[in-house]
């Protein structure tokens, strides 16, 4: 009895598995971007000519992302301006910055100022990276309109180019994902492969040639 328990159980998990996998695969299956494609339009207030052709994942954590960089910036920036302004002063250039009565967060203003300076920096060349990625790609003939993520949680930035305007950048050392830029016209982007509704999307775009044409409406 246990031996026969121990093999339905087995086998459970493995239809489990292969549920988990295959609700994978068909995530960005042609299918499903024919599922989404009225909702995403409609979302992101584009006409219906547009067909959609690619969707980024992590939309959602990229909203939360771009959110909190942006508040978090602002709120540090505005906090060292006004520091700056009304609170620092030249006598107490040496002296430790203190926040209430004993607690000191740095032991000068001018070594507050690279801390706060740094923050600031970092999330901005984060928020600059992020601003790159393109989270939804449509298609209309030769023409193309790339999706951006905004800076607050549910705004977006639309960005037109065209067929010959795409072209693979030099892979960087400083972005983990730089064999994934292109250029978009007078803007870069940074769009995966792997998410196109079809691989010959991607090939057409960057080939500027297709073997078969692309599933249109």
């Amino acid at each position: 009895m246990n031996c026969l328990r121990l093999v339905q159980l087995a086998g459970r998990q493995h239809i489990r598995t292969f549920e988990i996998i295959s609700s994978r695969c068909i995530t960005n299956h042609p299918i499903r971007f024919m599922e989404t494609e009225k909702l995403w339009r409609d979302r992101d207030n584009v006409s219906r000519r547009w067909q959609l052709i690619y969707k980024a994942p992590m939309d959602t954590a990229l909203k939360f992302a771009t959110t909190y960089l942006t508040i978090s910036t602002s709120i540090i920036s505005v906090g060292t301006l006004y520091y700056s302004a009304f609170v620092f002063d030249i006598d107490d250039m040496y002296n430790p910055v203190v926040i209430g009565d004993d607690i000191v967060i740095a032991n000068s203003p001018v070594e507050c100022f690279v801390y706060l300076a740094s923050f600031i920096a970092l999330h901005v060349a984060i928020k600059v990276l992020l601003s790159k990625y393109v989270i939804r790609l449509y298609q209309d003939g030769d023409e193309y309109l790339a999706i951006f993520r905004g800076n607050f949680f549910n705004s977006i930035n639309k960005h037109k180019f065209f067929l010959n305007d795409f072209k693979k950048l030099k892979p960087t050392l400083v972005v983990s994902w730089g064999d994934a830029r292109f250029d978009l016209g007078n803007k870069h982007g940074i769009i995966l492969e792997n998410y196109f509704k079809t691989p010959e999307h991607f090939n057409y775009l960057l080939n500027k040639k297709r073997t078969d044409r692309p599933d249109t409406e």
